[in-house]
């Protein structure tokens, strides 16, 4: 009989590095969606008044709406 090993509670680790698909830049952290887009801070305040309504923004690759 195979013993099953408890699962390892806790969260779980996302990349350690980013790239803003605006500018292309290499960052340890950007904004993003499941679809695989990401937006690095400074990017994401230029283009809030179009992806952003308070604390969520829309994704514009598939149209998600994400928490912020």
């Amino acid at each position: 009989m195979a013993e099953e090993q408890p699962k390892k509670a806790g969260r779980r680790r996302g990349l350690s590095e980013f790239q803003c698909h605006c500018c292309r830049r290499k960052l340890p952290f950007c904004w993003n969606c499941p679809c695989g887009f990401q937006i690095c801070d400074d990017c994401f305040k230029e283009n809030m008044w179009t992806i952003s309504n308070g604390p969520t923004w829309v994704c514009p690759d598939c149209g998600r709406i994400r928490m912020m």
